[in-house]
């Protein structure tokens, strides 16, 4: 944890300091808190750029250490410039309540550090509280959104050149910055990765205090707070997702930065201050360091998110524009139709939407073909449009998740009363960037909805969640003096001016009370990772490194556990076109997931990799001839290959299962085992299958559930499906199995179709010849776990019980009612 934590530190570093100079060029001379998006932007615009150039992971390292010099020369100059000039005078309007403004360089950091540390300490302890809960570190979403796998292995690829190679197009500038953290020593990749995730809620609560004008400080931390972490930002982070927050972050910014500007232009205005601190010459490029910031904003967008992302802060400029009487005037349809006509304007049209079709289409960064392929999806089901607003007291903010949500009706009820109030709020104060900001994020949203799928329109929720909470709770925490004292909401006084401010407060701590309950629901339940079996595969590393390998087993997370070998993983969402499956025992059976072992692999699949890692569970396949295990852990095998596989190798139709009963009353199976050849048979096998279990397949903490399995007597190997946050025991009479924590595999439940993962050795039994109950037990919650209501499941599959002896070759005619692991014969099945 503590690296995730210097991680997170670093980059918020790294991106202050770098915004700090951004600002000094655009002739901000003051700390403005517009520092944290553009610095981060900046960032990941270079990181993203040299992600692609090579050396990729090395490049984007050196490019980003290149910049943060670059930026200490500028910070140095200034203080030269400012020595010899004797510093700037304070702001005439006296505030400096809402922002660090220039007050002697010192006292301006000071000011900077003393409104600044204070947010981010309690956004970094409110994204602890999956962590603390949990009582371990871990990534962030593994059976909920298993994005992070993939982005972890591009990662690594940039890094190493192992590894699967990142999709054509697509936005590497968070990838770059990992690694360029992770070569910090002690930091590794996965810790960078989330150190990242957390930085962005960090930066996003920093940018907020520039509209937090007037507040306290109790106050203005609860509202920096409660913007960075708004439900729908609570709900991404704990599935470990970074675009979607950091494009919020970025839309943010844009409004918050058009808000200073409007303090500017509109100082008659009551309630609107400049933020933004005085100007300066002295380090600054003119016009051109004007636009600085904002092209940094606009590079972290497009290479963190995409070029779709522009449209954002796009649409929130164009509408805030349209406040300019300059530029209303300039709309006039016949002003416009002559500015649109000149051949310059016409050829400057042409000219950027070509450039806007090649940028998007061809090159490094052209995604816009597998941009499209995802935004049509629904994998994940469809989200509430109230959810961001910030009220939903649900663990899951999918609306088919299990469960539900409680009270969906009174949640949306407060959630809209709050924003039809506070958008008010800032209409009648003229104060008008922010609001405008929201409704761009609305009028996408309202367009994606025919455009796109579910996957998409939760993105779109979830970039305008921040903006939202902040047009919310700015007026409900405003210090009832300060928003009544010039441009009071309402014009009521005496008893009906009480009544308001009631009915304001009692709005203000139900809203509050609910978006705080709200966010903690999502973080309490995220699902942090336990080491889990994968953790055993670095043992193989020695071995591997830097070389071809394939994982017999749909865990997107695989990949990472090896980092630094070229791992190649059967996904049935992502296809790796290097792993092909074998027809007769696909990956997806159609209404299930197939757990995946040798069978399942073409044959010129296992001919083309030179080591295959599968289960150690008995319910597995056994190698075929060409193979032989070189190295083992407790839950995997390394087999290295000697030879081809034989070419007539064939499985009976299997389904999720690692063999198949050969029964012989069904004449098709007559006929098949009347050929010749031979067949490889499991001994005596018993399935106790998933819908056996008592008291169902799921557990929370302290829960157990069990079911009977008729076993001869002699020794049996247990084989086990689960998934599990927790650690479990299975227990029969005479027998004790501690199964530990362990997601490796899990899908998310909107896609798993009948999922039920690998199948994970359990122990091995002595039966007495009888019918023996078997007991699987969740273990008991923590303290921390019982008072906050943690009540996450654990998954339980089949249990499997195959006898211990050695699974034996025979004739194919001989396999009569025997379960066929695979034979060889000219018959195909």
């Amino acid at each position: 944890m503590i690296g995730t934590y210097v991680a997170a530190a670093l980059i918020c570093a790294a991106s202050l300091l770098v915004g700090r100079a951004l600002l000094l060029l655009a002739g901000r001379e003051g700390w403005t808190w517009l520092e944290p998006a553009a610095g981060f932007g900046a960032v990941l615009t270079v990181t993203g750029v040299l992600a692609r150039a090579p050396g990729h992971g090395s490049s984007s390292t050196i490019g980003l250490v290149l910049l943060l010099a670059a930026a200490i020369a500028i910070f140095a100059a200034h203080r030269r410039a400012e020595g010899g000039s004797g510093g700037a005078a304070p702001p005439a309007n006296g505030d400096h309540s809402g922002t660090a403004t220039h007050q002697g360089d010192g006292a301006g950091w000071r000011d900077a550090l003393r409104q600044g540390l204070p947010v981010a300490l309690a956004v970094a302890l409110v994204l602890s509280i999956p962590f603390a809960i949990s009582g371990r570190w871990g990534l962030l979403g593994i059976g909920f959104n298993n994005d992070l796998g993939l982005h972890l292995a591009w990662a690594e690829w940039l890094r190493s050149g192992a590894g699967p190679t990142p999709e054509a197009g697509y936005p590497l500038g968070p990838h770059g910055l990992a690694v360029a953290t992770a070569a910090f020593p002690g930091i590794g990749l996965g810790q960078a990765f989330i150190g990242e995730i957390f930085a962005i809620g960090i930066l996003t609560g920093l940018t907020a205090l520039t509209a937090l004008r007037g507040f306290g400080p109790g106050r203005r931390v609860l509202a920096a707070t409660l913007v960075a972490v708004p439900y729908l930002a609570a709900s991404y982070f704990a599935q470990g997702a970074f675009k979607e927050t950091a494009e919020a972050l970025f839309v943010l910014a844009v409004a918050v930065a058009l808000h200073a500007i409007d303090a500017r232009r509109t100082p008659d205005v009551p309630g609107v201050v400049d933020v933004s601190g005085p100007s300066t010459t002295g380090t600054s490029f003119g016009r051109l360091g004007f636009v600085l910031p904002w092209l940094a904003v606009a590079g972290g967008v497009f290479f963190s998110y995409s070029f779709a992302g522009l449209a954002w802060p796009a649409l929130t400029v164009a509408l805030w524009s349209l406040t300019l009487p300059a530029v209303r005037r300039a709309l006039a349809p016949r002003r416009l139709l002559r500015f649109l006509l000149r051949p310059l304007t016409l050829l400057a049209i042409l000219m950027l939407a070509a450039f806007a079709v090649a940028a998007t289409t061809v090159g490094p960064f052209g995604f816009a073909d597998s941009f499209n392929k995802v935004a049509g999806t629904n994998t994940y089901g469809p989200v509430s449009p109230v959810e961001a607003l910030g009220v939903w007291p649900a663990a899951n903010y999918r609306l088919d998740a299990p469960g539900g949500v409680h009270l969906a009706g009174l949640a949306g009820a407060i959630g809209v009363i709050a924003l039809l109030a506070g958008g008010a709020w800032w209409v009648r104060r003229r104060e008008l960037a922010v609001p405008l900001g929201l409704a761009a994020c609305i009028v996408l949203y309202l367009a994606a909805l025919p455009t796109s799928g579910d996957y998409s329109h939760a993105k779109a929720l979830m970039i305008g969640a921040p903006l939202a909470m902040l047009v919310i709770v700015r007026p409900l925490l405003l210090p009832h003096r300060r928003r009544a004292s010039k441009r009071p909401i309402s014009p009521l006084s005496g008893p009906s001016a009480v009544f308001g401010g009631v009915a304001w407060g009692v709005l203000a701590v139900v809203f509050i009370g609910g978006a705080v309950y709200s966010s903690f629901l999502a973080l309490r339940n995220a699902p942090v990772a336990p080491p889990g079996h994968g953790a055993e595969l670095r043992a193989f590393l020695p071995i591997v490194h830097g070389k071809p390998v394939l994982y017999a087993g749909q865990d997107r997370y695989a990949a990472y556990e090896l980092l630094g070998a070229d791992t190649h993983v059967p996904l049935v969402e992502f296809p790796d076109p290097a792993v092909r499956e074998n027809p007769e025992k696909p990956f997806d059976t159609g209404d299930a997931y197939s757990p995946i072992d040798f069978d399942s692999f073409s044959r010129g699949t296992l001919d083309d990799f030179p080591y295959v890692i599968t289960g150690r569970a008995t319910w597995n396949s056994a190698a075929p001839r060409g193979f032989r295990r070189i190295a083992a852990t407790p839950s995997y095998i390394l087999w290295e290959r000697t030879g081809d596989v034989p070419e007539h190798r064939h499985v009976l139709l299997e389904g999720t299962d690692a063999g198949a009963h050969a029964g012989c009353a069904a004449p098709e199976i007559r006929i098949l085992l009347a050929n010749s050849g031979r067949a490889t048979l499991f001994p005596a096998v018993a399935i106790a299958p998933k819908a056996g279990w008592n008291n169902g397949n799921t557990l929370r903490n302290g829960e157990r559930t069990a079911q009977t399995i008729a076993l001869p007597r002699g020794r049996w190997r247990l084989s086990l499906q689960y998934f599990s946050p927790f650690a479990l025991t299975l227990s029969a009479p005479g027998f004790r199995q501690a199964l530990i924590p362990a997601l490796d595999g899990q899908r998310p439940n909107t896609i798993s179709l009948a999922n039920d993962g690998q199948f994970w050795p359990a122990g091995v039994y002595l039966s007495r010849g009888d019918r023996t109950r078997f007991t699987l037990a969740a273990a008991e919650p923590s303290t921390l776990q019982r008072l906050s209501g943690y009540d996450d499941l654990a998954y339980v599959g089949s249990l499997v019980a195959v006898g211990a002896g050695k699974r034996r070759v025979a004739p194919l005619g001989a396999a009569c009612n025997a379960w066929i692991d695979s034979y060889e014969s000219e018959a195909q099945p």
